[in-house]
């Protein structure tokens, strides 16, 4: 019998730790370093978190948390941005979401600098080892309805012109 109220406190313990490690994945430390390992590989500064363009990727998306971005939207923003959004069997974490974009440089020809074949699939990758920015401030939100997760990341000055690196 003493193995039941053991067994109640590990798995009271266990549960209790598991939001915490699920937001590891989602700190200003988690978003800059995913991408200044990529930055460092290629030669470019670290970028700096800034709590100013934090606050606008969260004023954003906040008001996206209902359609989660299913409908089209219109933004003017002197910001460039990255943004992925997932379907409601998946939780996406912003670790999750740099990753993918770090992912894109498989589409990306540097000699040429563009994406190859012509597709635009490789511009979420440039704009996170792009030289012209230096400051990121990112946000997350799990949409109303269990929509999904938006991630979306300002980086200023903006990127994407010339060659990234």
């Amino acid at each position: 019998m003493r193995k039941l109220p053991i067994l109640a406190v590990l798995t009271t313990s266990f549960v209790s730790i598991l939001p915490l490690c699920l937001l590891g994945q989602n700190s200003p430390q988690d978003y800059l370093k995913v991408h200044n390992v990529e930055r460092t590989r290629v030669g470019v500064k670290p970028l700096v978190w800034d709590s100013e363009l934090e606050s606008h990727a969260n004023k954003f998306l906040s008001n996206h948390i209902e359609d989660c971005m299913r409908v089209k939207y219109i933004e003017s923003s002197p910001f460039a941005r990255n943004m992925l959004t997932s379907g409601p069997t998946k939780t996406l974490t912003g670790v999750d979401a740099v990753a993918w974009w770090v992912a894109q440089k498989r589409n990306y020809d540097y000699e040429s600098n563009s994406c190859i074949d012509g597709t635009l699939q490789c511009l979420t990758y440039t704009q996170v080892v792009s030289k012209a920015s230096t400051y990121l401030g990112c946000a997350r939100v799990e949409c109303n309805n269990n929509g999904g997760t938006i991630v979306m990341c300002y980086y200023d000055p903006p990127g994407n012109h010339g060659h990234p690196y």
